[in-house]
C-alpha cells in the first residue's frame, strides 16, 4: 500500500490586513459607475454595443445592456473586461444576474470567460432576471483572472448586473488574525493529488507555527507542522488520496504561538468520491484484451487492418488521457471518451469478425508515399501505394492537424491514425531576429527536424510563415510601422522597412527547407486583416496610384462619382461615392503584399506552393473592409487558402448548417481551379463543453472534399486543462472524432479518383457574387446569396459562383443558368458582360437587381430593360417553399437538372435537406449523397422515372443497398 503523504511548501504569513483582503474585489460589479474599471473592445468588425439601463436593473440604480447584430463566427465579438486578483489552487464561484430578449443560441453563444480558467454561458431566448453561476479552480501558478464578457452572437438585449467572484473554503478566525482554507470540495478517485491552500492575514505578530491535520472524523490521515516566518502569508501542499476510503474528510488548520497556544483555527471539508467513469474506463481496458486478441488473429491471417488500426491507436493514446481527465475535474470529457471507446470497439470488432471470415471484405487502401507532389486543377497529385504495395500516381487528399508541439510529438502515430498532414511550425521575424544584429535559427532547426521526421512517416508539413510575430526592436526603430495594420498584423505591412525585415526572414529560412520532400506548402499569413491603413505613410501615394489606374484622369473620376475634385490627391479615403474604390484598393494592396512574399519564395524555391489563412468572411458585409478578397488571393497564390469553420448548430432538426463551409469552398473553387487548403479547420467551437458526435467531423471532412478541399489541418491537436489558447473542446478532447478524422482520410484517398470526379463536376448554374453589392447593400445581397445557395445545393447540381470580374470577362457563357440574388449594385464592366451573354444562358433575378453601378449611380431603366425582358424575375422568399421550387423549375427549363434524382421512398418527391451530386466516372454513375437533417430518410434513386439500384461504397461491405440516409452520414453510391 502506498503511504499517505503530505508535501508541504509552507509560506504562511502574518500581515496587517483583515480577512476581507482574501475576497477578490470585482471593480464596479454592478456598473453603478458606468464602465469605470472595465475595458471595451470590438474584434473583427463585430456589430456589438452596450448602453446603461436605469429602468430595469437587478439592483442599484443601473445595469449594462448589450446588443449585437453579429452571428457566431470565429474571432468576431465584442468584449468588456476587467481583472481580479485570485489565489492559486483555489476554488471560486463566479456568478452574475442576467435578463435577455432574443438572445441567440448555439455553440459559442455569449458568455463570460478568460479563455483559461472558466466559461460561464448566458441563457438564450427571452427571460427575466435570473442568476447564472459556475465554479472553477485556479491553476497552481495563477494569481489573476480576467472577467471578460464576450458578446459573440445576436441579441436584441442582454442585461448584466451584480457580478460576483467569491472563494469557496473554510474560515480561520481569531482576534487580529484571519484566513481562508481552500480545498477542492470534491476529489475523485484513488491515488489522486489534492491541492490544499491556506491564506493567513493577521495583525497579531505572535504566530510561530502552523499545523495542518487531515482526518476522516475518526482517523487522522496526515499531520504536518511547520514554523512561520514573519512576512509570509500562504501555505499550500498536495495530499495524495492513495487508497483512502471514499467519504468525507476534514482539513483542520491551527495557527500556534511559540508556546503552542492556538491563535486561530479553522476547518474545511471535502469529499473523496468514487467515479463510475473510472470503473467504466477499467471496463474499456478489459474489453481491449478481447479486441487485441481478435486484432492479432486478423494480423496473423494476413487481413488488411488499416481501419481497425485507427481504433487501436486512438484507444491506446486516449485511455490514459481520459483517466487524467477524471482526476483533474474534467470528468465530462472522460464520459465522452467512454462512449466513443465502446462504440468504436463494437464497430471494429464487428468489422474484424467479417474480415476474418472473408479477408476480401477488408478495404484496400491507397496512401500518400513521401515524394513529389504537384498541383493539377483542384487536386494535389503524388505517389500512392495501396495495401498490396502497388504504386501509382494520382490525386491525394491530405488531412491532419495543427498547430503546435503535440502534432510534432505524435508524428510516429499519424500513419496508424490514417493521417498524412500537419501544420505544426509557426514562427516569424521576432523569433529568428530577436535583436537587430542577432540571428537565432532554433525555430528553423525544429522545423527541419519536423520535416525530416515527417518524410520518414509519409506525412507532409505546412509551414506557417508568421510575419505577425514582428520584432519589438523593429517597431521601436521604425515608429511609423505602428500607424496601421489589422488583426494579428499590427503594423503597416507594406512599409519598406517592414518589407525589408520580412524579406530577410524569407531569404534566411527558405534556402534551408526548400529541398525537404515533406514540405507541402507555405502559409504566408495567419488570419490576415489589413483594415487600418489610412495612417500608413505610403497610403496616400498608393491611393493616388490606384485612382489613376482605375480612372485614368480626374475628369473621368468626377463623372463617375458625380463630384468635382481638382486632383486625385483631393479624393478622401472611404465614404460615398468612393467607398467601392477604397475597399477594392485595400484588397488589391493587401493581395499585392502577399504576392510579393510568394514571389520572393518562388525566386528561391519555384516549386513550393503558397497560400494564406484567409478567414471566411466573404459574405459578411460588415467585414468587407478586412482587405481580403478570395478572388484576388485565389489568382495571386497557388492554393486557395482559408480559415473556415463548420460548427454543430445545436438544432436537432438541422444538426449542421452547410452554409459557411459550402459557400466558402465553392466560391474559392469557382474563382480559381486550385486546391482548397483549410489550414485552421474549426469543427468544434473553442471552449465547447458538450458532446459532439464523430459523424460531425466525418461530415465536415467528407463534404469539404466534395466541395474542393484538397488539404486541411484541424484546430487543434492539443489536450489542455485550461482554455488560454482556445484548446478546450478541441478534437483531442474527443477521441471518437479523432478516429473519424483518420478513417475519413483513409476513405477520401481510397476513393480519391471518384471524389475528384465529383469535386470537378461541371456546374450548370452559377450564383452572382457582387463585391459592389456587398459594399453598397451587403446584408441584403449576402442573405439572398445564402438562400439561393440552399435552393441550388439541394437540387442535385454542382453550384458555382461567378464574380463581377468573371462576368465582365465573358465566363457567364459557360452556364445554363445564372442567378442574381439581390444584386442591386454591379460594376459597369460586369453589366456589359451580362448584356453580351448568349440567349442560351437563362437569367434569374431575385429581388431588386442591377439598378446601380459600383459608385451608387442609378442606371436608366431602359438600359436594364433588355436584361429584365429575357430574365425570370421574382421576389426573394422562403428558401424551401419559394426559391427551391423556382430554382428547380429554372434548372429544368435550362436543361440543367440531373438525370439521377433522390426522392422520398414513400412520396416520390424531392427532399428538402438532402444534398446529392451525380457524376459519370469510368463509365459508371457515382452519386454523393448527404442528409443534412436530424432525422433519417428512406429514399429511392430514380432515373427517367424508374428506380435504380445503388450500392453504398462507404458501407462496411461496400455492397449495401442505398435505402436509408442517416443524418450527416456520407453515402457514396454506385448506380447500376
Amino acid at each position: 500500500m502506498r503511504f499517505l503523504s503530505v508535501i508541504i511548501l509552507m509560506l504562511v504569513v502574518c500581515a496587517s490586513a483583515g480577512a476581507a483582503g482574501f475576497i477578490p474585489t470585482v471593480t464596479n460589479p454592478g456598473f453603478e459607475d458606468g464602465t469605470a474599471g472595465w475595458g471595451w473592445q470590438v474584434v473583427n468588425g463585430a456589430q456589438a454595443s452596450f448602453e446603461l439601463d436605469t429602468k430595469n436593473p437587478h439592483s442599484g440604480k443601473q445595469c449594462l445592456v448589450f446588443t449585437s447584430a453579429s452571428g457566431i463566427a470565429p474571432n468576431v465579438y465584442g468584449r468588456l473586461a476587467t481583472g481580479v486578483s485570485v489565489v492559486a489552487s483555489a476554488s471560486y464561484e463566479l456568478s452574475c444576474w442576467v435578463r435577455g430578449e432574443d438572445v441567440g443560441e448555439g455553440a459559442g453563444s455569449s458568455h463570460i470567460t478568460d479563455w483559461n480558467s472558466y466559461m460561464l454561458t448566458f441563457p438564450s431566448g427571452t427571460y427575466g432576471w435570473q442568476k447564472v453561476s459556475t465554479v472553477f479552480t485556479t491553476r497552481p501558478d495563477q494569481n489573476y483572472v480576467n472577467l471578460g464578457i464576450n458578446i459573440t452572437n445576436k441579441c436584441k438585449a442582454l442585461a448584466i448586473d451584480d457580478i460576483s467572484l467569491r472563494p469557496l473554503g473554510g474560515q480561520l478566525k481569531a482576534d487580529g488574525l484571519a484566513g481562508i482554507i481552500l480545498v477542492p470540495t470534491i476529489v475523485t478517485g484513488h491515488d489522486t493529488d489534492t491541492p490544499i491552500c491556506v491564506l493567513i492575514e493577521c495583525s497579531n505578530k505572535s504566530a510561530a507555527a502552523v499545523e495542518a491535520v487531515i482526518s476522516d472524523g475518526v482517523t487522522e490521515k496526515s499531520r504536518k507542522r511547520s514554523s512561520v516566518k514573519v512576512g509570509e502569508t500562504k501555505a499550500e501542499w498536495i495530499w495524495n488520496t492513495a487508497k483512502s476510503p471514499f467519504g468525507k474528510y476534514d482539513c483542520t488548520v491551527l495557527v500556534l504561538d511559540a508556546n503552542n497556544k492556538v491563535l486561530a483555527s479553522g476547518k474545511s471539508s471535502f469529499e473523496v468520491v468514487d467515479s463510475p467513469t473510472l470503473d467504466a474506463l477499467d471496463n474499456v481496458e478489459a474489453r481491449m484484451e478481447d479486441f487485441n486478441s481478435l486484432y492479432a488473429q486478423c494480423k496473423a491471417a494476413g487481413v488488411r487492418l488499416d481501419y481497425p488500426t485507427t481504433t487501436k491507436t486512438m484507444i491506446d493514446q486516449f485511455l490514459p488521457i481520459a483517466r487524467a481527465d477524471v482526476r483533474s475535474g474534467y470528468e465530462y470529457r472522460a464520459k465522452w471518451a467512454v462512449n466513443d471507446f465502446n462504440n468504436s470497439i463494437d464497430d471494429t470488432i464487428t468489422a474484424m469478425q467479417l474480415y476474418l471470415a472473408d479477408p476480401k471484405m477488408a478495404p484496400v487502401t491507397k496512401r500518400y508515399q513521401t515524394g513529389s507532389v504537384t498541383i493539377d486543377g483542384l487536386s494535389f497529385v503524388g505517389d500512392r501505394v495501396d495495401s498490396f504495395g502497388a504504386k501509382d500516381r494520382g490525386p491525394l487528399f491530405f488531412c491532419g492537424y495543427g498547430h503546435f508541439s503535440q502534432a510534432r510529438t505524435d508524428m510516429p502515430r499519424w500513419p496508424s491514425y490514417g493521417v498524412n498532414l500537419i501544420q505544426a511550425a509557426e514562427f516569424g521575424p521576432a523569433q529568428v531576429f530577436p535583436t537587430e544584429d542577432k540571428v537565432d535559427l532554433a525555430q528553423v532547426e525544429t522545423l527541419i527536424k519536423t520535416l525530416d521526421n515527417a518524410a520518414k512517416h509519409n506525412v507532409r508539413v505546412d509551414w506557417l510563415l508568421s510575419p505577425h510575430y514582428f520584432p519589438a526592436w523593429a517597431m521601436k526603430k521604425y515608429p511609423q510601422l505602428g500607424k496601421g495594420g489589422g488583426g494579428f498584423l499590427g503594423f503597416c505591412v507594406d512599409d519598406p522597412a517592414a518589407k525589408q525585415i520580412v524579406e530577410k526572414l524569407i531569404r534566411t529560412v527558405i534556402p534551408m527547407i526548400k529541398d525537404k520532400p515533406a514540405l507541402n506548402s507555405i502559409c504566408l499569413t495567419n488570419e490576415p486583416v489589413f483594415n487600418n491603413i489610412a495612417n500608413c505613410d505610403n497610403t496616400k501615394q498608393l491611393w493616388i496610384d490606384y485612382l489613376t489606374h482605375a480612372h485614368g484622369d480626374v475628369a473621368t473620376l468626377n463623372k463617375r462619382y458625380g463630384t468635382s475634385y481638382a486632383s486625385f490627391a483631393d479624393v478622401p479615403y472611404g465614404g460615398a461615392p468612393q467607398a467601392y474604390d477604397w475597399i477594392v484598393y485595400d484588397q488589391q494592396r493587401f493581395t499585392a503584399w502577399h504576392k510579393w512574399m510568394a514571389d520572393l519564395i518562388h525566386e528561391i524555391a519555384p516549386k513550393i506552393p503558397t497560400h494564406a489563412k484567409v478567414m471566411s468572411t466573404e459574405l459578411n458585409a460588415g467585414l468587407v473592409g478586412f482587405g481580403t478578397d478570395h478572388e484576388l488571393f485565389a489568382n495571386a497564390l497557388e492554393i486557395n487558402g482559408n480559415d473556415c469553420y463548420e460548427f454543430p448548430t445545436g438544432n436537432a432538426d438541422w444538426p449542421c448548417d452547410p452554409w459557411m463551409m459550402g459557400t466558402c469552398y465553392d466560391l474559392q473553387r469557382s474563382f480559381a481551379r486550385k486546391p482548397i487548403f483549410n489550414s485552421e479547420n474549426h469543427i468544434a467551437p473553442d471552449g465547447s463543453n458538450y458532446y459532439i458526435a464523430p459523424e460531425h467531423f466525418r461530415f465536415a471532412l467528407w463534404q469539404g472534399a466534395i466541395h474542393g478541399q484538397g488539404a486541411t489541418t484541424i484546430w487543434v491537436w492539443e489536450h489542455a486543462f485550461d482554455n488560454s489558447n482556445g484548446f478546450i473542446g478541441s478534437v483531442m478532447d474527443r477521441p471518437g472524432c479523432a478516429q473519424a478524422v483518420g478513417t475519413t482520410c483513409l476513405d477520401l484517398n481510397r476513393f480519391a479518383d471518384e471524389v475528384t470526379a465529383l469535386e470537378t463536376a461541371k456546374a450548370p448554374a452559377a450564383i452572382v457574387y457582387s463585391m459592389s453589392s456587398l459594399v453598397k447593400n451587403g446584408g441584403t445581397h449576402a442573405g439572398a446569396v445564402q438562400q439561393a445557395y440552399y435552393g441550388l445545393d439541394m437540387s442535385g447540381v454542382k453550384v458555382d459562383f461567378i464574380s463581377e470580374k468573371q462576368l465582365a470577362e465573358g465566363k457567364g457563357a459557360e452556364y445554363k443558368l445564372i442567378v442574381f440574388p439581390e444584386v442591386g449594385t454591379i460594376t459597369e464592366a460586369a453589366f456589359e458582360g451580362i448584356k453580351a451573354l448568349p440567349a442560351t444562358t437563362r437569367l434569374m433575378l431575385i429581388g431588386d437587381c442591377l439598378a446601380n453601378d459600383q459608385y451608387g449611380k442609378a442606371r436608366p431603366a431602359d438600359s436594364i430593360k433588355s436584361i429584365r425582358d429575357r430574365a425570370t424575375s421574382m421576389a426573394n422568399g422562403d428558401p424551401e417553399k419559394v426559391l427551391w421550387p423556382a430554382l428547380r423549375k429554372e434548372l429544368g427549363l435550362a436543361g440543367g437538372l440531373p438525370e439521377i434524382r433522390i426522392v422520398d421512398a414513400k412520396t416520390g418527391e424531392p427532399i428538402w435537406g438532402v444534398e446529392w451530386l451525380p457524376v459519370t466516372f469510368q463509365g459508371k454513375t457515382i452519386v454523393n449523397i448527404i442528409n443534412l437533417r436530424g432525422k433519417p430518410y428512406e429514399v429511392k434513386l430514380m432515373k427517367n422515372g424508374s428506380e435504380r439500384w445503388a450500392r453504398n461504397l462507404l458501407s462496411l461491405t461496400g455492397r449495401e443497398k442505398v435505402t436509408t440516409l442517416k443524418p450527416l452520414t456520407p453515402v457514396l453510391a454506385e448506380v447500376r
